[in-house]
């Protein structure tokens, strides 16, 4: 897996924590803006450096459907929201079309290089 790969991987990891802080920090009124905040604003700096290498529609693809598919997880594990067989199939379907949104970036040798996952 190329560099900038993890680094996407990074900024889905980022996204999630802050979006679980923003249902989750309830110390100071300050934190519950500023913490989520200084995240998805990592998070988005992070997204830049892999879109210098990876297509923008798989990057975005990939950032926010696993985004989506973590919060959910994350959702589920700390706070006890359910994951009902509905919703489970829904977050399957999001995985599916961002492998078929991969699989379908360029149709030169170049561009197929660099869009893949594997």
């Amino acid at each position: 897996m190329s560099f900038h790969w993890l680094v996407l991987l990074a900024a889905i990891a980022v996204e999630i924590l802050a979006t679980a802080a923003l249902k989750s920090v309830v110390a100071e009124p300050w934190l519950i803006t500023a913490l989520p905040l200084v995240l998805i604003g990592l998070s988005f700096a992070l997204l830049s450096v892999a879109l210098r290498v990876i297509p923008m529609a798989v990057a975005y693809a990939v950032w926010e459907g696993l985004g989506i598919v973590g919060i959910a997880a994350a959702g589920h594990l700390l706070f006890g929201e359910h994951l009902t067989p509905e919703r489970l199939v829904a977050l399957a379907a999001i995985i599916a079309g961002i492998v078929l949104i991969e699989r379908g970036v360029g149709h030169g040798v170049e561009e197929g290089k660099q869009g893949r996952l594997a």
